[in-house]
């Protein structure tokens, strides 16, 4: 273990100082661009519009996120997303009571393989705390090149408010997130804490707050996830647009920006899903 981790801190160290260097080159008129590829909702014919519902249906929910830096790995100038704020349709619903929570601690030497024996499906049924399907892993993440590292994600209840995010980081030989109850193929795993609340925005429900992300080693470019487990996440289609809405707001690490940065203002992105 003791050889593994000091040959992660080696291409992370690397890994950080080619991530300044880009960084360093970029030009000053260059800004970071922020998107969702992904959002849909499984299945998309939901109740409603017509006749309006009277209750929502159990749905699948896919959510990716992913930003192009201008200056990856410079912090000073924007090179890490610092809060990520997802507004979700208020047709949609997020009920997590009945879920277990995941108490534990993960540390950097964990593996994909601990986190799922010891809070997702691999656990006795009084202690998981997965919501997605137990087949697999809820999705998959990726850092800014040059480094380019690849993640298996787990997303679990954390608490009745907040959602704990893991993530085993595959910087050496072959990536896979096959078999995640046995799987020990990364170098190193980190933790982020989503928290839930109320969106206080027009046609919007649930608010997911993602803080600290700039206090990862590595700028975060893609993040993936398949959320899925009995009635927690449902929705119906109530408006007569049929349109599912998702809002995304991306802060960077230089906000406020100290001079002389490149300022990389906050971007706030709108994805919809028609259902039907």
């Amino acid at each position: 273990m003791r050889s593994r981790k000091r040959r992660f801190a080696v291409i992370l160290a690397f890994a950080s100082v080619a991530a300044l260097t880009v960084g360093g080159f970029a030009s000053a008129h260059d800004a970071n661009v922020s998107s969702l590829p992904t959002w849909t909702v499984v299945p998309g014919a939901l109740p409603g519009p017509s006749p309006v519902p009277t209750s929502r249906v159990p749905v699948e929910l896919n959510i990716q996120t992913a930003t192009t830096f201008a200056h990856a790995g410079t912090k000073s100038q924007g090179g890490f997303v610092k809060t990520v704020t997802l507004l979700i349709d208020d047709d949609v619903k997020v009920n997590l009571a009945g879920v277990p929570s995941c108490t534990t601690t993960f540390p950097a030497s964990a593996e994909l393989k601990d986190a799922w024996n010891a809070c997702g499906p691999g656990a006795p049924a009084a202690n998981n705390a997965y919501l997605s399907p137990a087949t697999a892993v809820s999705g998959v993440a990726s850092t800014a090149p040059p480094s380019n590292f690849s993640a298996c994600v787990l997303v679990f209840k954390k608490s009745a408010t907040s959602l704990l995010l893991f993530s085993e980081v595959n910087t050496v030989g072959t990536f896979s997130c096959a078999n995640p109850g046995t799987n020990t193929s990364g170098e190193t795993s980190v933790t982020l804490a989503g928290n839930l609340g109320t969106a206080g925005v027009a046609d919007f429900g649930t608010k997911l707050t993602v803080p600290n992300v700039d206090k990862l080693a590595l700028p975060l470019d893609n993040f993936k996830a398949k959320v899925k487990r009995a009635s927690v996440f449902s929705a119906w289609c109530k408006d007569t647009n049929k349109l599912l809405n998702l809002r995304g707001t991306f802060v960077y690490s230089n906000d406020p920006p100290p001079p002389p940065s490149d300022p990389q203002s906050t971007d706030v992105v709108n994805k919809t899903f028609t259902c039907s």
